[in-house]
């Protein structure tokens, strides 16, 4: 007999203290709602707390990966690597360009994108000519790498840098899952020309909508200040009188006051909200150590996972498990799952580009058996015994 919770558990909610509504709250009363104060504020924090040497608010991190291939001059004779386990925000940026995205296949334990995977690819599909690497393909110029920090897991940034700059490669960190994990004793925010993070609202700490792109490039961090908001050359809040000029057709990409107030109380508890993120995964590896068929995420090589995801990995037994079995039965006891991600090569906008999956054997073994487990700050005790019981049920009665 199946025993359900009583209420659904998600895989992931927000989780918002007094202190952050009553900051929020403030700003409403202020009168200053849009990019003003609290914004400067919250950028000035971030860099702080990542050593970065700068900040840069935005709307989305969808905006952040924008701009920042935006400021290196993107356009559509470039390509640009990105591996094939991503959210499609990655990728579709490129696309905003009409740049290639060539996809790297990712390495089989924490699913990134690492050297070999990176070199693979240029070896296979690229060609060094006159300074340039040049995809055989289309004969695009490859101008950037974009490695992404899945579930909370870093790649290897030293080796993609050392990689990159063989290559004159501009490195975009997508660090939408990372913050605010620790590799080889630096905070996330520092080791690529870019590091863009997410604050959506399922993120280590959210601002409802929202991203911050790190650089210590003074020329970009300028460009995108410029081109987030209309590519207007002075800001609102602060501006001298009413005079301003347009230079260049920017975007609305600026972060309101209203996400920063959050966002900077969210930035002074996230040390609190990785804490108990961390425990709830040690809690996991521990009750299902032991369960046939299950392969548990390994803790992060050279730093500090922040444990945005628990990531399962499935074996198929036929007729009696498999990811998608789990994922039911998991349903079937009111508690939800994910997975992250389908890889870009399996949806029909991309298909578009030629990916053909036997090029992909890893991620292609990630899709058919991964699944992540609920794994966010605000559970209780009661939820993480929840979920503990239900997979045990599950993997002990086959």
């Amino acid at each position: 007999m199946i025993t359900a919770r009583k209420t659904f558990l998600p895989f992931a909610l927000p989780s918002i203290s007094e202190k952050a509504i009553e900051e929020v709250a403030a700003v409403l009363r202020s009168g200053w709602i849009t990019s003003g104060p609290k914004v400067k504020e919250f950028e000035e924090e971030f860099a702080k707390y990542t050593g970065a040497e700068f900040a840069l608010a935005m709307n989305s991190a969808t905006a952040g990966l924008h701009l920042a291939l935006e400021s290196i001059g993107l356009c559509s004779e470039d390509a640009v690597f990105v591996p094939a386990v991503t959210f499609t925000a990655t990728a579709e940026t490129v696309c905003y360009f009409g740049a290639e995205p060539i996809l790297t296949d990712v390495d089989p334990i924490f699913n990134l994108m690492t050297e070999a995977t990176l070199k693979e690819t240029i070896e296979k599909e690229c060609v060094f000519s006159k300074g340039n690497l040049v995809h055989k393909k289309t004969g695009k110029t490859v101008r950037a790498v974009m490695p992404v920090h899945l579930a909370g897991a870093v790649c290897d940034m030293d080796s993609i840098n050392s990689l990159a700059k063989e290559y004159h490669l501009y490195v975009i960190e997508d660090s939408a899952h990372a913050f605010p994990a620790v590799h080889k004793g630096e905070r996330i925010g520092t080791h690529g020309d870019f590091t863009v993070f997410s604050f959506y609202a399922t993120k280590g700490i959210t601002t409802g909508e929202g991203g911050m792109v790190t650089t210590r490039h003074a020329h970009f961090a300028e460009r995108m200040k410029l081109m987030r908001l209309h590519g207007i050359n002075r800001e609102t809040y602060g501006r001298p009188g009413w005079y301003y000029e347009v230079v260049s057709p920017g975007y609305k990409y600026n972060m309101s006051d209203i996400a920063a107030a959050l966002g900077l109380v969210q930035l002074a508890e996230a040390e609190d909200l990785w804490r108990r993120r961390i425990q709830i995964a040690e809690i996991y590896r521990s009750e299902f150590a032991d369960l046939p068929f299950l392969h548990l995420p390994l803790p992060a090589i050279d730093g500090e996972h922040s444990w945005h995801l628990f990531r399962v990995e499935v074996d198929t037994v036929p007729g009696k498990i498999n990811r998608d079995i789990l994922c039911s039965e998991l349903q079937k006891r009111n508690i939800g799952s994910s997975l992250h991600f389908i890889p870009l090569y399996e949806h029909p906008f991309y298909q578009r580009f030629g990916f053909e999956r036997k090029n992909y054997p890893n991620a292609d073994a990630m899709y058919k058996r991964t699944l992540s487990l609920p794994l966010f700050a605000g559970m209780t005790d009661g939820d993480i015994e929840d979920v503990v019981t239900a997979v045990k049920s599950i993997f002990t009665d086959l």
